[in-house]
């Protein structure tokens, strides 16, 4: 009896032994994790310092007038963070946490206010993160209204559908403009639009909505040509005779690009008459789904 209780106590202190050599090697990893956590927050606290030196920077040479939110600029950091990603790390939350980045930043530059509407905030505020303002309204136009009134800097609104015609107000409001879109995943169509009376700092290469004006007895015909010359149809809206428009949307890789597939709806004689073509902004897009697990 006594043999066998000394093996039970010698199999006992070698187990002990191999579970205090894991708990030490786990101890080992976890002061690794530890200083690279350090090195993380040491950078982000860098980055924020040089970001302060950009925006004292810009702000000399613009009168002091400075844009807080970059659509593109932000897209070009998170597209390039994006190709770059390699391991089990899943690339949605990397983009959550450039997302919070982003906020975080523009925040010791100012406070970005946003309009949305209500049924949205979720998605909003997964974009635009935790140090914004955010003010939430139940209609297109009560968002754009704000925007109007200099209440937000930006406004969400949905990707138009043929419930939302908010779309169409924009020619007639000129000052506004679409200039980006969310969520940052734009491999197919977004959920929402980004409106503001900002210009795009890098319109280039980018998706260009544009509103054609045709007649309803033209509407199919219009729509055809528009896909037949490599335009995506989104929607379209038959108001009478005369006023028909259809919401398009096109790849462009250049200024120039744009320039050539405005004119080439310009001048047509495939229609019968002149098609209006207006260009209602555009957005970032990616070949890469930053929304991959």
């Amino acid at each position: 009896m006594s043999v066998k209780k000394d093996r039970i106590k010698v199999k006992n202190r070698i187990n002990n032994k191999a579970s205090g050599l894991r708990r030490k090697r786990v101890d080992s990893i976890r002061l690794d994790i530890d200083r690279i956590d350090n090195r993380i927050h040491k950078l982000l606290i860098d980055r924020a310092s040089l970001v302060l030196k950009v925006f004292e920077a810009k702000k000399s040479v613009n009168n002091g007038k400075l844009e807080l939110y970059r659509p593109d600029r932000e897209y070009s950091v998170l597209s390039r963070i994006v190709s770059r990603h390699k391991g089990l790390f899943p690339i949605k939350a990397i983009v959550a946490s450039w997302s919070e980045f982003f906020s975080g930043y523009r925040s010791m530059q100012g406070k970005l206010n946003i309009s949305y509407l209500n049924s949205d905030e979720m998605l909003v505020k997964n974009h635009f993160g935790m140090c914004a303002n955010y003010v939430g309204f139940d209609s297109c136009d009560g968002a754009i209204g704000s925007l109007l009134k200099k209440k937000s800097d930006v406004a969400a609104l949905p990707f138009p559908n043929k419930k939302n015609k908010w779309f169409l107000r924009l020619p007639e409001l000129k000052t506004i403009k679409i200039i980006g879109a969310v969520p940052f995943n734009i491999t197919g169509f977004p959920n929402l639009l980004i409106l503001s009376k900002q210009n795009r700092e890098h319109p280039v290469p980018s998706v260009v909505l544009i509103l054609i004006k045709t007649k309803k007895n033209y509407f199919s015909q219009t729509s055809n040509y528009l896909n037949d010359n490599g335009f995506v149809v989104h929607q379209g809206y038959k108001l009478d005779e005369y006023n028909s428009y259809i919401l398009s949307s096109i790849h462009v890789k250049s200024e120039e690009n744009i320039r050539k597939k405005i004119n080439t709806i310009k001048n047509t004689k495939k229609i019968g008459f002149p098609l209006l073509a207006i260009i209602l902004g555009g957005y970032a897009f990616s070949k890469k789904d930053m929304n991959n697990d």
